[in-house]
């Protein structure tokens, strides 16, 4: 069948050309210049680099093993560092792997000297972008806090028991970029979020599938985020399901249920209502919420696309989803109202 006769390939529509992976894709960044999106997946291991100014990709390479996680060490795809499934760290340039590292590195020949921990186990840290406060959570369920100009803990809190989950462990960990909050998941599917001068979670959110949560990102509500009546919202996913809600008060504010695949990695854009997410499936679902946020302006076709979609019937788009915002309920696992089209995965409004 000629393609212009075919309807399913008149509707579609790619966020980016080739943006998926043969089996799943496991992890995405962001390069600090907006320019890249590196993604990894299998089978077989691979990397993916994405021109955002070309809407293609810019280079792929096939790894040893699969990538636990990776960091992006310069503003753009220049050098990166992959922590592979065994127990390597992999340093990449512009041409391609150049030194492996095995985990740990005694370069010096000898250990520094460490954070003395009281966690028997850590499972997640992170920094505070704001004042270099250090997290740890523990499997024990306590959140443990060090000023890295200290060797001492400055603070441990039974977290887990606090958010109502005593004895499970904590799964994720993410300080807010006031430096006034802290989040944490546990491997129940709960996420308490701290205020770090008190004890007491300002607000707990069940995920309501008794998975572990993967990751916690807080979200300013795009343009406006300067003024002072904006929105700041909490995005947290587990395996299952991937939850926005209200910093000030944990309204829920919607959610997002893949139709395909696993969770993995979620990657949200900064200041936009664009979210992307690497799933058990071939494809890297997108989901664009206008109401969140503006499009990136690499793809800042979708603005005038939704306001397009909402003259047009829906029925038409019988293949495609799109997302209201609703108040989501406690016990509410579906946000999906109606089907119109999706940009290489599902636009959400």
């Amino acid at each position: 069948m000629q393609l212009r006769k075919n309807e399913d390939w008149k509707r579609r529509l790619e966020l980016l050309q080739d943006f998926q992976f043969p089996a799943a894709c496991q992890r995405l960044k962001i390069s600090p210049d907006g320019q890249y999106i590196f993604a990894t997946g299998y089978h077989p291991p691979m990397l993916k680099v994405y021109d955002l100014a070309n809407l293609s990709p810019k280079f792929q390479r096939n790894m040893d093993h699969e990538v636990v996680d990776f960091q992006i060490l310069t503003d753009d795809y220049s050098k990166a560092a992959f922590l592979c499934t065994d127990r390597t760290v992999n340093l990449h340039a512009k041409f391609g792997s150049y030194f492996k590292i095995r985990v740990p590195n005694l370069s010096e020949g000898r250990f520094m000297t460490p954070l003395a921990s009281h966690l028997p186990s850590i499972n997640a840290s992170g920094v505070s972008p704001q004042h270099g406060l250090f997290g740890c959570a523990g499997e024990d369920g306590n959140l443990e806090c060090f000023d890295l100009r200290q060797k001492e803990p400055v603070g441990l809190l039974d977290a887990a028991t606090a958010a109502g989950a005593p004895g499970q462990q904590l799964t994720a960990l993410r300080f807010d970029d006031a430096g006034m909050h802290v989040a944490v998941g546990t491997e129940n599917g709960l996420v308490a979020m701290f205020d770090l001068r008190s004890q007491r979670p300002l607000h707990v959110k069940d995920h309501m599938y008794g998975s572990k949560i993967l990751d916690i990102k807080f979200h300013n509500g795009g343009a406006s985020s300067s003024s002072i009546n904006s929105k700041r919202y909490v995005i947290s996913s587990d395996k299952h399901i991937i939850k926005v809600w209200d910093v000030a008060n944990g309204a829920g504010y919607t959610s997002i249920e893949p139709t395909e695949g696993q969770i993995n990695d979620v990657c949200v854009w900064p200041n936009s209502g664009l979210i992307m997410v690497g799933c058990d499936s071939s494809k890297i679902q997108n989901y664009f919420i206008p109401s969140l946020g503006p499009a990136p302006r690499w793809c800042s076709f979708l603005e005038g696309l939704t306001e397009e979609l909402e003259e047009q019937t829906p029925t038409i788009y019988d293949d495609y989803r799109v997302k209201k915002k609703i108040e989501e309920e406690r016990t509410s696992r579906i946000s999906v109202v109606r089907k119109l089209p999706k940009v290489n995965g599902h636009v959400a409004a």
